[in-house]
């Protein structure tokens, strides 16, 4: 019998049934360390990802089998990979309205017709670019140099007023980190940033220089990061309480504070 009753428990069943569903979907192992990732504020985290991706045969003489196996099995929750599929909707409708300006944006590499793919350290070092600007076919003069990266974030109001006023580099360091990667790894020497506003759908755009500097730390980093994975060691944690907020938002906080090890302060 239907329960027309305002008040019934209607929305948290349905609710209850697609998390469900996601959950009996679970989202297949990268074999490489995302660009996006490798920027992260905290080592550790940043060396677990790779555990679970790029150094996935380290994970047992770093954490141990019943903690490498929690690990893997690890997947990001029903909500948040909703958040990821509102921002890979969002970016295809920026990139609509790119080409609409005028822009002639490649989202997909000619030779491949798949994502350009961004590879460094022997391609365990990895990420997709969101496109390519290659060509200018608006009114009067282009707006920027070409070619150019194009990246697009799709962030909440109050993060693209703060990347209006301070900056991606800023705002953003792990992103800033991206993209420099991304253009080392493509050759190229500029990026158009694109930020959508979720909130109230306004675009915001920055355009980033390439930054050897950056790029070479963010490669050393991973090497870092390899070597203590090849040696079965944990990199320091940045937080020294299970409290702190970074390691509430962490998905791996509870496999990294089961394995015990130093932080840095």
């Amino acid at each position: 019998m239907l329960d027309f009753n305002r008040k019934s428990l209607l929305p948290d069943r349905i609710n209850w049934l697609i998390d469900d569903g996601l959950r009996e979907t679970p989202e297949h192992p990268r074999k490489y360390l995302g660009m996006s990732a490798v920027g992260g504020e905290c080592e550790r985290a940043v060396q677990l990802d790779g555990l679970a991706s790029a150094f996935r045969d380290s994970a047992e003489a770093c954490l141990g089998e019943d903690l490498a196996q929690k690990l893997f099995q690890l997947q990001p929750e029903p909500r948040v990979r909703r958040i990821f599929e509102r921002g890979h909707l969002l970016e295809d409708s920026a990139a609509k309205w790119i080409r609409q300006a005028g822009f002639v944006l490649n989202a997909r590499d000619p030779d491949t017709g798949r994502q350009y793919a961004a590879e460094l350290c022997g391609g365990r070092l990895k990420g997709h670019a969101d496109g390519i600007v290659v060509w200018w076919d608006g009114k009067g003069p282009c707006p920027v140099e070409i070619p150019a990266l194009w990246e697009c974030k799709v962030l909440g109001h109050k993060w693209v007023q703060k990347l209006k006023k301070d900056g991606v580099r800023r705002t953003y360091p792990k992103y800033y980190g991206q993209v420099s990667l991304y253009m080392k790894a493509l050759g190229l020497d500029r990026c158009l940033l694109t930020a959508v506003d979720a909130d109230l759908m306004e675009l915001h755009h920055e355009l980033v220089a390439y930054d050897y500097e950056e790029a070479e730390r963010l490669e050393e980093r991973f090497d870092r990061i390899e070597r203590a994975c090849m040696a079965g060691e944990l990199l320091p944690r940045e937080e020294t309480t299970r409290a702190a907020f970074a390691c509430k938002w962490c998905r791996a906080a509870d496999v990294c504070w089961a394995a015990g090890g130093a932080s840095w302060a």
